[in-house]
């Protein structure tokens, strides 16, 4: 009985892993249940081979009445076809495992931009404090989060206010028309904080390798390794006043190769 159960954990190993490389779960699950069925094969090779170990004393007592009658062997509830057929099932299920490695170089390259924003979430300090239509002057710098999400890693968000007949775009909303701009904080180079802004030429500064970023063209590289501008945020002001997400950004966080979907 202790090597079925050996047995079909190994198979539910197997089959979870596969499963969780095909929906593109997270490593730890697929690691766990690559694990799970390695150690439920192991386990189950143990126990047949303990099952099947002889006695070390081989020799039966005899009575001058004859043979003795060997009493019957007691059953573990798992007869032998179905015994050989779990066999086939684990072995069977190692072989859909395989295909793990196929899954994921089938995939196509991209990119995931799902930070944490989405439309009508409210821009907040650090202190999950929303952020008012006149909380900064023109020339003015803040970092924002999304509104209870402080602390997700890809959502930090440099908010920038510049003379309103600079700003090209007033139709995304009566932000964009009084002068707000929003950028991702995480440089498109390394990932370093972009939090230094020239006012006088409207430009952003990675510390890290000094690339920089032209505000008043959506971001864009100007100088330096970063290959891509800073991906924006819409953002607009709700009834109450208060500076809100129109959705998420419109292009993926960080590097190119940072949290590339799986």
């Amino acid at each position: 009985m202790k090597v079925a159960l050996f047995l079909a954990l190994a198979m539910l190993g197997a089959l979870g892993a596969t499963a969780a490389a095909a929906t593109g779960a997270a490593p730890g699950i697929l690691a766990g249940s690559a694990a799970l069925a390695f150690l439920g094969l192991a386990a189950g090779a143990a126990a047949a081979a303990l099952e099947l170990r002889a006695p070390d004393d081989l020799r039966e007592p005899r009575t001058p009445r004859g043979p003795t009658s060997p009493s019957p062997i007691p059953s573990d509830g798992v007869t032998r076809p179905v015994f050989g057929k779990m066999w086939l099932g684990a072995l069977a299920a190692f072989g859909v495992l395989g295909l793990v490695p196929l899954v994921s170089l089938a995939r196509k390259p991209g990119r995931r931009v799902l930070t944490g924003w989405r439309p009508g979430l409210r821009l907040v300090d650090e202190n999950n404090r929303p952020i008012g239509f006149d909380r900064l002057v023109a020339g003015g710098i803040e970092t924002v989060f999304p509104q209870n999400g402080v602390d997700l890693p890809d959502a930090s968000t440099v908010l920038i206010r510049v003379a309103p007949e600079l700003v090209n775009g007033a139709a995304d909303g009566r932000a964009a028309a009084a002068g707000y701009l929003a950028f991702s904080k995480i440089c498109t180079h390394a990932g370093c904080p972009v939090a230094l802004y020239r006012r006088q030429s409207h430009e952003l500064f990675c510390p890290c390798h000094q690339s920089r970023f032209d505000v008043l063209d959506g971001a864009k590289n100007l100088s330096g390794p970063a290959p891509r501008p800073l991906p924006r945020l819409a953002i607009d002001v709700d009834a109450q006043g208060y500076l809100v997400a129109r959705g998420d950004f419109d292009a993926p966080v960080g590097p190119d190769d940072w949290d590339r979907v799986r």
